[in-house]
């Protein structure tokens, strides 16, 4: 019955409640927001395990701080950290590809880790740029690109011929390069995208 309560309760107040340490209320708060975040979160980072860890994190995080900083609005200040966690998520994937793109690009990389502005409005386009694709389209080339797949494991498990699968990436490559080519991480994101 008291649980029933906090679920009731607008975010504002359970803000003050998990500063005076309440667990009902972080618990209230996770339940709220999980799944929103955790959907945004695949959005962005198209992995749901990345998405996963991220969202954990950040309500670990959340409950670790929870006496340290006042949360008055407990939705708007996840979704900004989550926006943060995602950036950083996918600087780290740029990095790991640092060996392959060669020194040009490394520090193409190093400029774009001074600014996240920049790391934001490349993402923000990529975004922009897939949503113009058709949808299989779209799905053969984050299958492709994010999900590290062969052309005939993309073929089966959609149901082409790998010849279709390839019209569907090149179709794909031409239209991201074209949206893509004015961003400060176009080289770095052509060869990590696009090879």
């Amino acid at each position: 019955m008291e649980h029933d309560l906090y679920s009731t309760l607008p975010d504002e107040m359970l803000g003050r409640l998990l500063f005076t340490g309440d667990a009902k209320a972080y618990e209230a708060i996770y339940q709220r927001h999980w799944r929103a975040l955790f959907s945004i979160a695949t959005w962005k980072t198209n992995s749901q395990v990345a998405a996963e860890e991220l969202v954990q994190e950040l309500f670990l995080r959340l409950w670790e701080n929870r006496q340290k900083t006042l949360i008055e609005k407990p939705e708007a200040y996840l979704k900004t950290a989550l926006k943060y966690s995602v950036i950083g998520f996918i600087k780290a994937k740029l990095a790991s590809a640092q060996a392959e793109l060669g020194e040009a690009s490394y520090q193409a990389a190093e400029q774009l880790a001074d600014t996240d502005v920049d790391l934001a409005d490349l993402s923000a386009a990529l975004e922009q740029a897939l949503l113009l694709l058709p949808e299989k389209t779209r799905l053969v080339f984050q299958m492709s690109r994010f999900e590290q797949r062969s052309t005939s494991e993309i073929a089966a498990h959609l149901g082409l011929s790998d010849r279709a699968v390839e019209y569907h990436i090149t179709q794909s490559l031409r239209l991201l390069r074209f949206q893509l080519k004015d961003y400060l991480a176009y080289t770095i994101a052509t060869s990590f995208l696009f090879s």
